[in-house]
């Protein structure tokens, strides 16, 4: 077993990809639950973890890479699959595509599909940087039972035989309790759900919400894209603040989803609505430093409902408010036409539309 640290994590990677190279079976943080991990092209070492899961050749066994360009090299991608892969990657999905048949027997499925995820996390993404290849991404449980979020619970129920199949154990302590990916099938028209983990999509640019806790994980995964987004911008983008325009009707979700980008950033206090105020400004804690793609200390929470004519956001010196900090707008299309396009001209603005489908269900549009 190997605790993984950031001051051993160069050593770390380096001996998971040399057990995967001989054919090991690892088990291995992710961004939602620990996964079991061999090399998906080694024969022996797929037969391995079927045989640890207790699975059948056949249920097919998803795959995690880097990027786009290694995923072409095993699946192939319709126009609905490049679609989800340009706007939901990475992120807590695994994409069904047809295969090309360039993994060991018992990863695709007996139609020949293959599920595809791109992680959006830096150890496997480390890890396959270093191995240079795919890793499976299989929730490391035994066939049937819930999935592991410490390796605690992972060990418990199994036999001593199971424990001894194992190579290694990558000890990244208790993972946050995020539920194992959505699994999308793409390989038709209309796309398909086959199994539902905490972001549900309807299309590759909208997201589905049933409930204030999914709104929020839907805020924390659009905030990570945009961060990552910038994070990879030429410097003077990055020196522009971020934005988010939320529209929709009222009570759908805008200020559930304000609060909770809030507290990512680092808001200690309670963050209220604004309605009668038009913004309220919050400090955020030095938590918060992680978030290097900008240089700030303050989360702006923008309620523009009430706006009417341009000389009140002159009032309140609007544009020169939002200069080098983090933003929520809710109600943006109050703004007008002319406002909103110099808004998107002087920062990094995402558009988010909040839309009722039925009295529970938000379609969340970005």
């Amino acid at each position: 077993m190997l605790e993984i640290k950031e001051e051993n994590l160069s050593k770390t990677i380096e001996e998971t990809a040399n057990v995967l190279e001989d054919g090991g079976l690892v088990v291995f943080p992710s961004d939602t639950v620990y996964i079991l991990a061999v090399d998906p092209t080694n024969k022996k070492a797929v037969e391995k973890l079927l045989t640890f899961k207790n699975r059948w050749t056949g249920k097919a066994i998803s795959i995690a890479v880097l990027n786009k360009k290694m995923a072409m090299e095993y699946v192939k991608l319709n126009e609905n699959g490049e679609n989800i892969y340009a706007n939901l990657l990475p992120g807590p999905f695994t994409i069904v595509s047809d295969g090309k048949g360039k993994v060991a027997k018992g990863i695709e499925a007996e139609n020949g599909t293959l599920g595809i995820r791109i992680p959006d996390n830096k150890y496997i993404r480390d890890l396959i940087e270093v191995f240079k290849k795919p890793i499976t991404a299989t929730s490391a449980n035994l066939s049937g039972r819930t999935p592991n979020y410490s390796i605690a619970s992972f060990l418990r129920p199994l036999s001593l035989k199971k424990r001894e199949m194992i190579d290694l154990i990558v000890n990244a302590g208790k993972l946050p309790r995020n539920k194992p990916s959505t699994v999308i099938d793409a390989t038709e028209a209309e796309l398909k759900i086959l199994r539902r983990g905490d972001l549900i999509t309807g299309s590759s640019k909208t997201l589905i919400s049933k409930s204030e806790k999914e709104t929020e994980k839907i805020a924390e995964f659009l905030l990570s894209k945009s961060l990552s987004a910038i994070a990879a911008s030429p410097f003077d983008k990055r020196e522009k603040s971020l934005v988010f325009a939320l529209t929709g009707d009222l009570g759908c979700g805008k200020t559930v989803f304000s609060r909770k980008i809030g507290h990512l950033l680092g808001v200690k206090e309670k963050i209220t609505s604004p309605t009668f105020v038009i913004y309220n400004e919050y400090g955020l804690a030095e938590s918060s430093s992680s978030l290097k793609v900008h240089q700030v200390n303050k989360f702006l929470h923008f309620d523009l409902y009430r706006i009417s004519a341009d000389y009140e956001l002159e009032e309140i010196k609007f544009f020169e408010l939002l200069k080098n900090n983090f933003v929520c707008i809710e109600w943006p299309e109050n703004m007008g036409e002319k406002n909103f396009e110099r808004l998107k001209k002087e920062n990094q603005v995402v558009t988010i539309q909040f839309k009722y489908v039925d009295e529970k269900t938000r379609e969340i549009r970005y």
